[in-house]
């Protein structure tokens, strides 16, 4: 397979074959003989996989060219040439060939929806450009994976819930608050805010911002508890006329 992504048969000519799978390649040149040289029989192989140059910039760990399988895809390629640099983005991942932007990969989607539909095959030359890292807020609490995650656009509380596992059984839906930033009194506010009903929804996050979600209060309602020399000790449901019998 040439660098221009064809191959060359005698007597039939170029046939592009770039981006497609070697099933795909199979059928198309046994297609291309049988119709073109009547009685010839064609069996494809596939030889030794060639290297591609391609380049990592921006916020990468290990900016630089690096030579790598033909067969390689955008998101082999970051992990090969050692990942994205702290100072990074995940969610804006531009591949750019021939000075033009073919495609903007966001990790997320890979990370925790587990889509690769948008991980591209790459070609001599391409460059994977790193943009530096957005919006970022933090979470933490009652939450399955607390930590900073990276926020685009108008992406909300909810999403920063989602991002981060949701909430856990023991989160208190009425009492949470998000730390913010004033730099006009170079200090924090602290806002409180509801997870109940569509507030997280329309709650437009900050830059820097840190969401705490709190547990509920350790109290058991509606319940008698029972000490002493009895058969079963402890708590039991109260109802309405229930006596000591």
């Amino acid at each position: 397979v040439t660098r221009d992504g064809d191959i060359f048969i005698p007597e039939i000519g170029p046939l592009y074959v770039a981006g497609i799978s070697f099933a795909d390649l199979k059928e198309l040149v046994e297609t291309s003989i049988n119709n073109q040289l009547i009685g010839t029989m064609a069996s494809v192989t596939l030889g030794s996989l060639r290297s591609i140059d391609i380049f990592m910039l921006g916020a990468a760990n290990k900016p630089g060219m690096y030579s790598i399988s033909a067969l390689s895809s955008l998101t082999s390629a970051i992990i090969q040439s050692g990942g994205i640099d702290t100072s990074g983005s995940l969610r804006n991942i531009k591949l750019k060939r021939a000075g033009k932007v073919i495609t903007a990969f966001d990790f997320y989607d890979l990370l925790l929806n587990g889509d690769t539909s948008n991980d591209q095959r790459l070609m001599q030359g391409d460059v994977i450009f790193i943009e530096p890292i957005g919006k970022t807020a933090a979470i933490m609490g009652e939450i399955n994976r607390p930590g900073i995650y990276e926020l685009q656009g108008d992406e909300n509380l909810s999403e920063l819930i989602r991002f981060a596992g949701n909430l856990k059984p023991k989160a208190n839906l009425l009492t949470a608050d998000i730390k913010r930033i004033n730099p006009l009194t170079n200090s924090f506010d602290l806002m409180p805010i509801s997870l109940k009903g569509e507030e997280t929804s329309i709650f437009e996050m900050k830059n820097g911002d840190m969401a705490s979600i709190y547990s509920v209060v350790d109290k058991l309602n509606q319940a008698i508890l029972i000490l002493g020399h009895a058969q079963q000790p402890g708590f039991y449901p109260w109802k309405k006329d229930i006596r000591i019998g």
